[in-house]
């Protein structure tokens, strides 16, 4: 019976260039680990590109230090060489379960990355946001530009990255610099709970090495929830976050800019969800716009009177308006989930709070399927037609990085 679903949930994964389905045999398919032996590795990102490879970064911890590393693979799912490190000067860098580093590759080849770096004074500590670039496939990092203008320490994270085909580079971001007296972290109705934040963004036209005056675009946005950001075939640049609103209702917003980031439309919530929450969930929004310029949202939310669960909708107007959400899966998740499109193909990735990943076609008769068990914080990447995904394993306190193939 498994077999069967996991069959018919393969097959519509079978883009025009497969000939047929991708038959998986066992309870789930084989995976590998990426990271090193004996090494803590968390937060993974991963990123698709037009040669049919595809990159996988993660961050390994060891005390008060840690580094962001990148590996690429090819189309089967064969690590190229050995992971590299992003950051020049080691250590420096640091991530959480909640903001994994963001990584877009540019339609001439050239890799990018975005990570937080540790500031620290005698009376203030805080990230600054930074972008690498590679012109080599990710085998060398020459550069790193920091993106956050303000001088002060304080916070610049839940970040995203995008790339539109003429090369301009995007990067979001939730900052504290205009944020009066911030509430110190604490916990509330169970989750991470501090002041509500600003959505910054920045662009580049030179390939990463220098970017425009940050410019805040939306307020009152939940402090602890990863922005996103996807730019359709012709230009328009979407951003998701979830925003704050009067009575402490917590729900997707997103807005548009068809000029290259220099202006942005007014935001549109996706969805009334009526979800009031005294804190902040730690499970932003997912973007992404297919081939016909389709824009698809994917998110979490539990609002009053309905259940709990994953949900989606669709724009064919470019985000004025928004279908009806559709639940996806009824069930609690952990985290941000994924949305990767290739065509008109649209996959939901996401962890279970039983720290199952599942994935599923977006549609109103989806049948989610586990991918893993034990693994938490899932990131998917098409690949010439396949799915791979990756995720954390954890064995007692050791956390490490392993890849599936999942069609």
């Amino acid at each position: 019976m498994l077999q069967k679903v996991l069959c018919s949930f393969l097959c519509f994964l079978c883009l025009p260039a497969l000939t047929g389905c991708i038959v998986m045999t066992g309870s789930a398919p084989r995976a590998m680990q990426i990271s090193s032996p004996g090494v803590d590795a968390a937060e993974p990102a991963t990123a698709s590109a037009a040669d049919g490879t595809f990159y996988v970064a993660w961050v390994n911890h060891e005390a008060q230090q840690a580094d962001v590393m990148i590996a690429r693979f090819t189309s089967d799912g064969k690590m190229q060489g050995s992971p590299v490190r992003v950051n020049r000067e080691a250590g420096v860098a640091t991530a959480w379960r909640g903001d994994q580093p963001s990584v877009a590759v540019a339609a001439d080849g050239a890799v990018y990355v975005l990570w937080t770096a540790r500031v620290e004074t005698t009376d203030k500590h805080g990230t600054d946001l930074y972008l690498s670039a590679s012109n080599d496939r990710a085998q060398t990092f020459s550069s790193e530009v920091k993106i956050n203008d303000d001088k002060v320490p304080g916070a610049h994270g839940m970040h995203s990255l995008a790339v539109a085909n003429d090369g301009r580079i995007f990067v979001g971001w939730l900052d504290e610099r205009d944020v009066h007296a911030p509430k110190p972290s604490m916990k509330g109705e169970g989750h991470h709970m501090e002041s509500n934040r600003d959505l910054f963004l920045a662009y580049s036209t030179d390939g990463g090495r220098t970017f425009s005056q940050n410019r805040k675009v939306a307020s009152e946005a939940c402090p602890c929830c990863k922005t996103t950001l996807a730019v359709s075939p012709d230009g328009t640049l979407y951003a998701g976050w979830r925003q704050v609103l009067p009575g402490s209702f917590r729900h997707i917003a997103v807005m548009r800019s068809t000029d290259g980031g220099a202006t942005f439309s007014s935001p549109k919530i996706v969805s009334d969800d009526r979800w009031v929450l005294q804190g902040c969930p730690v499970s932003g929004p997912s973007l992404s716009v297919d081939n016909g310029g389709k824009l698809k949202v994917l998110w979490f939310a539990a609002g009053e009177g309905n259940p709990p669960g994953l949900y989606f909708a669709e724009s064919r107007d470019k985000g004025n308006s928004f279908s009806p959400r559709q639940l996806l899966s009824q069930e609690a998740v952990r985290g941000t989930p994924a949305l990767n499109t290739a065509n008109h193909v649209a996959i939901g990735i996401w962890q279970t709070m039983a720290g199952e990943t599942k994935m599923t076609e977006l549609g109103q008769h989806a049948t989610p399927v586990t991918i893993a068990a034990n693994a938490e914080l899932p990131a998917g990447a098409f690949s010439n037609g396949k799915m791979f995904v990756a995720y954390i394993a954890k064995e007692k306190e050791q956390r490490s990085i392993w890849l599936v193939k999942a069609g």
